[in-house]
């Protein structure tokens, strides 16, 4: 967190020109908490005996940029390898992996505070990314019972490292910096749907479906987990600020009971609907519509998704601190709509022209459109959190955040089964389901952010517990 300082204080101590006095002076403030933005947070002091602000706000700059790096790199791999993953698995193994990965989220976010408490959050988010490359490694030879096992591993894996993250990326931003931040990190991230897919959609051209595929990506996913090494220790806020959302307290039952206590807070229960969605539409985009494309465009296809995400993440996120999360989570809702609209009219043409490849021009388009929304609901719905939930709330609200979110993807990836879109008896089942919890999320969502928000100063809001 970045630290400022009083600036009486601060130029009475520079304008003293004696040891005796700069150190008299020095030790009249140490270790008091000086009010930053609402919150209170403990002087650092250099070697000189005067406050140091600056080495912590290039390590928290310095962070932000290696996590994302991180992630840029892991899912690179991951995310490109879930969207061949239903199309390429035999029979419905993808969506059955899928499935049980999101599940085993669901029920492994409630042991994840613990975890971050006792290890971390940067040896946390190790150990999560290291989860992902084994289940990647686990593709390479297909053994059903090898990849659902796995399955369970990498959704440990993502519980942990994504409730770390959120925690992460709070500690190192101060309040005004919650919808900068995390648009420049998932604006970094997302690159990894552009990189990650034309990296598949080249390979896929000379190695197809062979196991070469995987192993490139299982690769680069080791790559990522080592560059989260590199990430520099965060010293904790006080306790009563939003960057001390991973406390010392280590007891299960209590971490379990707090998650419930957030998860049926007034401040959270109008953000579940849009946190389910945004788990939905990601199994939608990622697992349904690229069944209704051809196997070798599949990967250009979705370039333009990471395209629509970085675009998001880096314009949409900063524009929302200035003209507020609600107005940007309408124009992603509206944006994620269009690209319904046109997944529609693919389903009952997918030769429709103009072709750019083996693909409509229109696919292109509403893969950007997809990718848009994906990254407005999860940047907006982060920067949320962060302002209306502190100290340990936060990291409670995070994982009830991975819970539905969670929750959505595995609800999103079962119900494609028994009611696909793609194919000569598919429906438009799961484009109506999406309007509806598009819609009413969207308006919670306003609702919360004009309740929560903006009627009262963020440092004031807390969740009822």
């Amino acid at each position: 967190r970045r630290h400022t300082f009083s600036s009486a204080k601060e130029s009475y101590i520079m304008a003293s020109q004696t040891d005796e006095r700069r150190a008299l002076l020095a030790a009249s403030i140490q270790d008091t908490d000086l009010k930053t933005n609402g919150h209170y947070n403990k002087v650092e002091y250099g070697a000189t005996g005067l406050p140091s602000a600056v080495p912590e706000k290039k390590t928290h700059t310095f962070n932000i940029y290696m996590v994302s790096v991180g992630f840029l790199l892991l899912f690179t791999a991951y995310n490109s390898l879930q969207n061949y993953i239903t199309s390429l698995l035999p029979g419905n193994l993808g969506n059955e992996s899928l499935s049980v990965l999101y599940s085993s989220v669901c029920v492994c976010v409630f042991f994840a505070p613990s975890i971050a408490a006792k290890l971390g959050e940067r040896l946390t988010m190790v150990l999560g990314a290291a989860c992902y490359v084994v289940y990647m490694i686990s593709l390479i030879e297909i053994i059903p019972w090898v990849v659902l096992t796995l399955s369970v591993v990498i959704g440990f894996g993502a519980a942990i490292l994504w409730i770390a993250l959120g925690s992460f990326l709070i500690k190192c931003s101060a309040p005004s910096e919650y919808g900068k931040n995390s648009g420049i990190f998932w604006g970094i991230f997302q690159f990894s749907n552009v990189f990650g897919n034309l990296i598949a959609f080249f390979v896929f051209e000379h190695v197809g479906n062979s196991p070469w595929l995987f192993v490139v990506f299982a690769v680069i996913g080791g790559v990522g987990t080592a560059v989260l090494v590199l990430l520099r220790p965060v010293a904790a806020a006080a306790a009563d600020g939003p960057a001390s959302a991973v406390s010392a307290h280590v007891n299960l039952r209590h971490d379990i009971v707090g998650v419930i206590n957030v998860m049926f807070s007034n401040q959270m229960l109008p953000l579940i609907y849009i946190i389910f969605f945004s788990g939905v539409e990601l199994a939608f985009w990622t697992g349904e519509f690229t069944q209704m494309l051809s196997d070798d465009i599949i990967g250009l296809v979705l370039v333009m998704a990471g395209v629509g995400e970085v675009l998001g993440g880096l314009i949409l996120g900063r524009l929302s601190d200035r003209i507020g999360h609600s107005a940007v989570m309408i124009m992603g809702a509206s944006l994620y709509g269009g690209g319904m609209v046109i997944a529609s009219f693919i389903k009952y043409d997918s030769n429709m022209a103009p072709l750019l490849g083996d693909a409509p021009l229109i696919a292109y388009i509403a893969a950007l459109f997809f990718g848009f929304g994906d990254s407005v609901f999860n940047t907006q719905c982060m920067a949320i959190i962060g302002r209306m939930f502190h100290g340990v709330h936060c990291i409670r609200a995070f994982t009830v955040f991975n819970l539905f979110q969670n929750l959505g993807s595995a609800g999103g990836f079962f119900y494609a089964i028994p009611l696909p879109m793609h194919g000569p008896s598919g429906t438009l089942g799961q484009i109506w389901v999406q309007t509806f919890l598009l819609v009413v999320g969207t308006l919670l969502f306003v609702f919360a952010d004009r309740k929560y928000v903006h009627a009262r100063p963020a440092d004031t809001i807390v969740a009822s517990t």
